[in-house]
């Protein structure tokens, strides 16, 4: 998500012959604030299904410990939107030239 939003707005201020800086601090710091708001209610929910389920200490922690980390899945779409979307810039900028 924070790749898509970042470059969209490249895009679009690209578009526009702007090239300012405070644009991409603010969508960096809102985006990040959102992504740790919804990291935190995933991680809840999780947390709460095992508490529910299991009542061994050691079940619990082992699941917790599975069920965290990072997506792959997650890593292998940025990088493809951040492909494309260097790719589409790319052919703007020698659109306007």
């Amino acid at each position: 998500m924070y790749i898509g939003v970042l470059s969209l707005m490249s895009i679009f201020l690209m578009l526009l012959g702007s090239e300012s800086s405070f644009g991409y601090a603010g969508v960096g710091i809102g985006i990040s604030i959102l992504a740790n708001e919804m990291y935190y209610k995933k991680s809840k929910k999780a947390i709460d299904k095992i508490m529910q389920y299991h009542s061994d200490p050691e079940v619990r922690r082992n699941l917790a410990i599975q069920k965290g980390g990072t997506s792959g899945w997650g890593i292998v779409y940025a990088i493809v939107i951040l492909l494309v979307s260097i790719a589409i810039e790319i052919i703007i900028e020698d659109a306007l030239l």
